[in-house]
């Protein structure tokens, strides 16, 4: 692994906003954060965050708990609002609400599945809201791909929680985002999902799909990712260069 940088208190912020630049034209940029700020209550969850993501790029943010991994991604998902900083998605910083969710796929640390409708419907809803063409046979191949064919007629709420989480992926590319943003995504996976799930990154690596995923587990994410960037109360604090072409996961029993 490269080590970038160790220690952000002997770097300017300049420095280690320059670090975390790949180098590309503007064009070129899936996603642009500028000194981003956020605050829950009182609390700044983030503070100053600059980061690029380069389209066709997989991005791993890792840390602690309470880093602002997971805010990280809601904001540049576009659910939460920062109090500060600027976020340009494909070089547009104001994109119209519905052009931006057709743009990004996002599944957060709850699944956000309807648990009435079945698996099925969850997709085919999904689908509907983005205009997506032909979406039964799209939300067909997706389940089938997630090997989930037998549990396509189950309402989401009688599906086990990593069946659940297959689902919420999948209901994430549904509309073929340019964008994909995962929260943890192998957190409740076994074996056989987390193998899916490299498939998955592989695909999206060969057609270009630009993917930033938060994890707990550094050495699973440096063999999914290009680079790996850890936050620690709420400011990026190193970055790694990920492993290329990803190795297949393995969960501990």
């Amino acid at each position: 692994m490269l080590r970038i940088f160790e220690n952000t208190s002997v770097l300017t912020w300049t420095a280690a906003r320059a670090a975390n630049r790949v180098s590309c034209s503007d064009n070129d940029y899936a996603v642009e954060v500028s000194d981003l700020t956020a605050v829950y209550g009182r609390v700044e969850v983030l503070c100053n965050v600059g980061l690029t993501i380069a389209q066709g790029e997989s991005v791993a943010v890792i840390g602690p708990n309470g880093a602002g991994k997971s805010t990280l991604l809601k904001c540049i998902a576009g659910a939460v609002r920062p109090v500060a900083g600027c976020i340009r998605w494909f070089g547009d910083a104001t994109p119209r609400r519905d052009i931006l969710c057709r743009k990004i796929g996002y599944v957060g640390q709850q699944e956000g599945l309807y648990a009435e409708l079945t698996a099925l419907e969850n997709l085919l809803f999904a689908g509907r809201m983005n205009g997506v063409a032909n979406i039964h046979d799209r939300a067909g191949a997706l389940l089938a791909d997630a090997a989930l064919e037998l549990q396509a007629h189950r309402p989401a709420r009688q599906l086990s929680q990593g069946m659940r989480q297959r689902l919420a992926i999948a209901r994430s590319v549904v509309h073929e985002p340019k964008l994909v943003l995962l929260d943890d995504p192998s957190s409740s996976l076994d074996t056989v999902g987390c193998q899916w799930l490299t498939q998955l990154f592989r695909r999206w690596r060969r057609a270009g799909q630009t993917v930033c995923f938060v994890s707990h587990d550094a050495t699973l994410t440096r063999n999914l990712a290009d680079r790996v960037v850890q936050l620690e109360a709420g400011r990026i604090v190193g970055i790694e260069r990920g492993s290329r072409p990803p190795t297949t996961l393995q969960r501990s029993a």
